[in-house]
């Protein structure tokens, strides 16, 4: 799935930009590009990274139980 239409950046090259420290929507459109146009898909980058970061702290949990 596209994140960004204007210049046709996946989900997954998103994700990827995220999962290698991006934690903004500045520093994923640094990354990837995504959000660089338009800023559209802005709102769903911040979705994408809070996902991301509630992910990483149930993992963290899991761990430490």
């Amino acid at each position: 799935m596209y994140v960004c239409v204007c210049l046709a950046v996946t989900e997954e090259t998103v994700n990827a930009a995220i999962a290698d420290g991006a934690r903004t929507s500045a520093e994923v459109t640094a990354a990837c590009r995504a959000g660089g146009d338009c800023g559209a898909c802005h709102e769903m980058i911040q979705s994408m990274i809070a996902s991301h970061e509630r992910a990483q702290k149930k993992r963290l949990r899991v761990i430490a139980a």
